[in-house]
């Protein structure tokens, strides 16, 4: 796919800067320098997971990155380790020039926020001294300032902190107290290194002193030249990989005389100091990032040692970072466990660096994973591929490793779960039993008894036998993909407000409303669908995401196909369909989506929450069923399991930003100290019915082939248990006693037809009709009886509605909302009560005048435009 129209302009507007300033200088005159690479001695992390794993940036070695430097013509070899020069005075002792640098972490006070500045050409006396002024910025660059020791601030847009978005008074502070700017940062994405020169290029000298005056600072204090703004490039390679391929043009006049009598090490220096730079590079796409995570994940994998539970609790961080931590030990431990995984990533990450599989390992692999083995094979060939061409080449074979495991997981998945030993364990009507079993024990002595006790969990190890190497690498690969991500986009909501400031490169919102039905006959299907046609009407800035083997993709409709998909049992017309996750990862970024909407707590309610992570966007999710309910009524959950499944409902709908919600008493529950929402975070919505439902004059012998003085009662959804239908024969039959010439019809089909059939034979069944045909049908019928006490909305109610047909239900959620009690139709308790109401309506002609007039009135305060209208203000799409 191309690239968008913001990635688009910001390409052109880089490749057209970095095109006019190499057209300045004469190309004789210039040094080629990667001012901003970290190796092995790159062991502090700046990541809060990565200090209490402890592990370390990189495990490359000094040796490595000189080679990959030389290899990409840079002129000189530049090592920035994080706050220290170790590596530095390494390669001076084995004789080789190279320039004396560190990438300090300095504290801004007050702020309490972290800074990365790159110092070049200190000695080791001054280097004690500025780890030692690093705790405040301010004396940091004064001291170097001093001592006339150039810095420049790395990654000026990039911060560690995601819950704290930093002020614009903290931006032009340090545009005060800082001369060189790192503007092309080859691990930031091209957004963010076109705001730096944006940001830096408008600060004019008049700019400059009125922010001097503001602020009450001096910048001569900190600048040779505070009016002098230079930019800087740098690979800020922790790999090694793609070192050199961004970095900085340094210009010296008359260079081919002076590199004869003087080290470029000073020369380089010496262009520093005067700002006599500007960076080189390419547009920064996410494949590089992927690449460099996996090798690096591939790396730990291969390095991890246990850092022990205890420092794991122990150490700073949050909750969430710690048992995120304990859960990647756990992951990093199984990989190294298991051989045939720790052979594909020991391969792997060989093959990166141009080394094939050895030709044994190519005989003695397995069938199944002869092709994972023959892609590594291709990557090690194109080693020697230019650089700019390689990541696209090596991105697409990890995608087709990653596919090709995927489909064997899923075929060794289906093969386990077809078992007689398995399939009982995941049958429907044994849920709640499942659902017992997979609960973790709380006693630690559980973990650790013998094996030959009884369990009452699931053996999910035993389950998992034969699924760890697909599995495992296909995570290792996905981790990368979330990683790569989650670098790239982690200040996106300050670069956003940032951008907005500068007025420039403004990110466009667009929202992907993500569910795993649609063209279904449920209620869910019906509402995305009106509210699709919407956004095609309007061009909505929204594109509908599903997974299907059957649907296609049209103007605001993407459809991607699944991987694997089965049924569940007892619903045999609803397919979970599970698609390739990079595929819509992949999506996401080219498409520019910049919002999450989620419908359907499944597949793709899980890869909602893996989009908002990995892109930093807000995500909202649309509840359209009460699962508490349904695991009542469907499911027969008993109540402890019922508050279980509540406590995880609750946590995966407080993962969402916002919630819409289709009735008040939704919304109270949500609310309400069981669920204990914040009020501003659930939105009531509604939904709308098709122009096409409207009265029709229409005879009940046409459409149902009855008499016209027979009294129609009528059902039309889903033929289901959570829906109420079996209470249908008791009412039936109790108004029957009173309306002998009564009729009920049922249109639709569900999973309990045959045994409502067999409990009310003589009543007209219809199967599902085209929706065309539903408005007649809702017309001729006298009476719309809705027994159902799930229903969150009721489209069937509106539909009735709509069409002058009041409707007799209970009250409870979306009907309860809908219908005007006594006006439109009643709202009843008990089923007693329904069949009371029912008798009565139906004894009063008189009255069915006023309430089918009522109805249609009703029907239309559920205006589409003004829903749509509220719907996008509460999303901010407007």
């Amino acid at each position: 796919m191309k690239n968008s129209l913001l990635q688009n302009e910001l390409k052109t507007d880089l490749e057209k800067f970095l095109s006019d300033q190499l057209s300045k200088y004469p190309r004789s005159d210039l040094l080629k320098v990667d001012l901003h690479c970290h190796d092995c001695n790159s062991d502090e992390p700046s990541e809060i997971l990565g200090r209490i794993l402890r592990v370390p940036e990189t495990w490359i070695p000094t040796s490595r990155v000189v080679e990959e430097l030389i290899k990409n013509e840079c002129d000189l070899v530049v090592i920035t380790n994080h706050n220290n020069t170790r590596s530095c005075y390494e390669l001076e002792k084995k004789g080789i020039d190279n320039l004396v640098a560190a990438e300090f972490s300095c504290i801004l006070p007050v702020y309490n926020f972290t800074l990365h500045v790159i110092a070049y050409g200190f000695s080791k006396d001054q280097e004690k001294i500025l780890n030692k002024l690093r705790k405040n910025i301010y004396d940091f660059l004064e001291y170097a300032c001093l001592n006339d020791i150039p810095t420049i601030w790395a990654h000026p847009l990039y911060h560690y902190i995601t819950d704290k978005m930093m002020c614009m008074d903290f931006f032009e502070k340090m545009l005060l107290i800082f001369e060189r700017f790192e503007m092309l940062n080859g691990q930031r994405n091209t957004w963010q290194n076109m705001l730096v020169k944006e940001w830096v290029e408008n600060a004019t000298p008049e700019i400059i002193d009125d922010l001097s005056k503001k602020h009450n600072i001096n910048p001569k204090k900190y600048c040779k030249d505070p009016y002098k703004k230079s930019f800087s490039g740098g690979s800020d390679s922790h790999s090694g990989f793609f070192a050199g391929l961004a970095g900085t043009y340094l210009y010296i006049p008359d260079l081919e005389n002076r590199k004869k009598k003087e080290k470029l090490s000073d020369l380089t220096l010496e262009a520093i100091k005067k700002g006599n730079m500007f960076p080189f590079g390419s547009h920064e796409n996410s494949e590089k990032l992927t690449i460099t995570f996996l090798d690096y994940v591939c790396q730990v994998a291969l390095n991890f040692k246990d850092p022990g539970l205890f420092r794991i609790l122990l150490h700073k961080g949050t909750t969430s970072q710690k048992t995120l931590s304990l859960l990647i030990s756990n992951a990093f431990s199984e990989i190294q466990r298991h051989k045939i995984t720790t052979t594909f990533v020991r391969t792997f990450h060989n093959s990166l660096l141009g080394k094939s599989p050895a030709m044994l390992k190519k005989l003695i692999v397995k069938p199944a994973y002869k092709s994972v083995f023959e892609d590594i094979t291709k990557i090690s060939k194109k080693y020697q591929t230019e650089k700019e061409i390689i990541s696209e080449e090596y991105y697409k074979t990890i995608c087709s490793i990653n596919l090709h495991l995927n489909k064997l997981l899923f075929k060794r998945f289906e093969k386990k779960i077809s078992s007689k030993k398995w399939a009982k364990q995941f049958e429907i009507s044994n849920l709640e039993n499942l659902v017992e079993k997979i609960e973790l024990p709380s006693n630690i002595r559980a973990f650790v008894e013998k094996s030959g006790k009884k369990k009452n969990n699931l053996n999910i190890g035993e389950f998992f036998d034969g699924l760890p190497f697909p599995f495992l690498t296909s995570l290792l690969i996905l981790s990368a993909h979330f990683t790569s991500a989650k670098v790239l986009n982690m200040t996106r909501p300050f670069l956003k407000v940032f951008s907005e400031k500068l007025n420039k490169y403004t990110f466009p919102k667009r929202m992907l409303w993500l569910t795993d039905t649609f063209g279904d006959k449920n209620g869910v299907s019906v509402t995305i669908k009106a509210m699709l046609e919407e956004i095609k009407k309007y061009d909505y800035p929204i594109d509908v995401l599903v997974c299907s083997s059957k649907l296609e993709s049209e103007d605001h409709l993407i459809v991607v196909k699944p991987l694997y998909e089965f049924t569940i049992p007892n619903y045999p017309d609803q397919n979970i369909c599970i698609p390739n996750f990079l595929e819509v990862h992949k999506l996401f970024q080219d498409r520019e989506y910049d919002r999450i909407l989620c419908s359907t707590e499944g597949i793709m309610g899980a890869i909602a929450l893996y989009l908002k992570h990995a892109y930093v966007v807000p995500a909202s999710f649309y509840i359209h069923t009460d699962w508490v309910m349904f695991s009542q009524k469907v499911l027969n959950f008993d109540q402890h399991n019922r508050n279980r499944l509540r406590r995880f409902m609750r946590s995966f709908y407080g993962a969402f930003d916002r919630l819409f919600v289709l009735n008040n008493d939704q919304r109270k529950w949500l609310i309400s100290r069981e669920m204990n929402f914040p009020k501003e975070k659930v939105c009531l919505t509604a939904h709308w019915v098709s122009e096409i439902f409207h009265p029709v004059k229409i005879t009940k012998k046409e459409i149902f082939g009855l008499d016209n003085d027979t009294l129609v009662m009528l059902y039309v959804g889903r033929v289901s248990k959570e829906k109420g239908v079996l209470e249908l024969p008791n009412i039936y039959r109790k108004v029957k006693m009173t309306h002998p010439n009564v009729a009920l019809v049922v249109v639709g089909r569900g999973p309990v037809f045959d045994e409502l059939k067999e409990l009310l034979p003589e009543v007209i069944y219809r199967d599902w009709v085209n929706r065309e045909k539903l408005p007649a049908i809702y017309s001729a019928a006298d009476v719309f009886v809705f027994p159902s006490k799930f229903d969150t909305f009721a489209n069937v109610v509106l539909e009735s509605l709509s069409c002058g047909t009041p409707v007799i239900a209970y009250s409870s959620k979306g009907p309860k909302d809908i219908i005007e009690h006594g006006k439109c139709g009643y709202l009843v308790k008990t089923e007693e009560q329904m069949c009371e109401r029912l008798v009565a309506y139906l004894g009063k002609p008189e009255e069915q005048t006023y309430f089918r007039n009522a109805a249609v009135e009703r029907a239309k305060n559920y205006d589409k435009n003004n829903i749509m209208s509220r719907f996008l203000d509460d999303l901010e799409l407007k």
